[in-house]
């Protein structure tokens, strides 16, 4: 992916620059036919990770770096109000699409307006951001060359330009066309940003002061009081014993009768 740099601000100081129309090696989007006289093209259609290098609130300016290392600046307006709140360090996931068109300006029809739109919200709970830039102009061709693909115009600010259309759809488009004719040109510039950092909870404080214990940890349970012994049963008093019943005397021995003669 090769570098982005996305002006996005002075919408209506500058003009479009008609050299991008030189652009090659894009898709065309689609081109309507020949009656409508206008046309289409996708010239960018991108994607990538990247880290807020740098963010400047005096010049309204974004520096993003992309894993491969190139640096993206973003430059939003002061009119941009609407972008959630991006610091140095974040990780974005950006889409940026490019288009350009042409037309055939209707007779007495307003001159055309640079716009900026922005809007914010969440995705799946990550802060997300869009800008898109419209930067319209209005010319009128001076010249056609069919044959090298090449047209020339001039400006509403006087300034004349000579494109090179390199694209299928505007080379269809420049042949519909011819000289005194007043064309608006409309180059789209989007980007929108997915802030990727995750939200991690705190840890308790008395947690975190414990000595050695590792990130994440689950605190060890308090330890449970032991249940106080219960007093032995005082010893029993043995019973005082009872005294022995004096002995009975022996009765006397009765003295046997004498023998029959």
């Amino acid at each position: 992916m090769h570098p982005i740099v996305s002006r996005l601000a002075s919408l209506a100081a500058g003009s479009v620059a008609a050299c991008a129309l030189t652009v090659g090696g894009v898709v065309a989007a689609g081109l309507p036919s020949a009656a409508h006289a206008q046309a289409s093209v996708l010239l960018k259609n991108q994607s990538a990770k990247a880290v807020v290098e740098t963010v400047d609130h005096d010049a309204r300016e974004l520096l993003l770096r992309e894993a491969n290392g190139h640096l993206i600046t973003i430059e939003y307006g002061a009119s941009v109000r609407d972008l959630p709140h991006v610091n140095a360090g974040d990780k974005l996931s950006i889409h940026f699409v490019e288009t350009l068109g042409a037309e055939i300006a209707p007779p007495g029809s307003p001159l055309p307006e640079s716009t900026l739109t922005t809007a914010k919200g969440y995705v799946h709970g990550h802060p997300r951001g869009v800008i898109a830039a419209f930067r319209r102009e209005r010319a009128t061709v001076q010249s056609i060359d069919l044959a090298t693909h090449t047209l020339s115009f001039v400006t509403t600010d006087g300034e004349s330009h000579v494109a090179v259309l390199r694209i299928k759809a505007m080379q269809d488009f420049m042949a519909t066309l011819k000289v005194g004719d007043v064309i608006d040109i409309t180059r789209m510039e989007s980007i929108s940003y997915l802030i990727l950092n995750d939200t991690v909870a705190p840890a308790p404080a008395d947690a975190a002061s414990g000595a050695g214990a590792g990130a994440g940890a689950v605190p060890a349970a308090p330890a449970v009081p032991a249940v106080p012994a219960v007093p032995a049963v005082p010893t029993v008093p043995a019973v005082p014993g009872v005294p022995a019943a004096p002995a009975v005397p022996a009765a006397p021995a009765v003295p046997s009768a004498p023998a029959a003669q």
